[in-house]
């Protein structure tokens, strides 16, 4: 079992449909994005850190608790780490490819995203 990622909720619409933006992921992929937000934040934004890593002891990484300014700034702070690699190694490949395939596709429907 891996941990359960909470991005947050997409906008109301005109249909009641599910608003949740969540996904499960096996333990190779959750420990890869664990990683990936450490790496990030856990030095320059200690206390968004600490907001997206609460639950962890509940195996669930949430970006619910964020502020749009926060929820911001992480996903621009993740793409740069990402975009900035000069050279990968497998393991920061497989991180890229978690947040390409399974979060970032969540992140761009959340209500509090914005685009550049």
């Amino acid at each position: 079992m891996g941990s359960f990622f909470d991005i947050g909720c997409k906008p109301y619409n005109n249909n009641d449909g599910e608003r949740g933006l969540t996904v499960g992921l096996n333990r190779t992929a959750s420990n890869a994005l664990e990683a990936l937000l450490d790496e990030v934040l856990q030095y320059r934004h200690p206390d968004i850190h600490e907001k997206i890593m609460m639950y962890l002891p509940l195996d669930q990484i949430t970006f619910s608790e964020l502020t749009k300014e926060e929820f911001n700034l992480t996903v621009k702070e993740i793409q740069k780490c990402i975009h900035n690699r000069t050279e990968s190694a497998e393991w920061q490949c497989y991180q890229e490819r978690m947040w390409v395939e399974e979060i970032e596709p969540l992140v761009l429907q959340d209500e509090r995203y914005q685009r550049d």
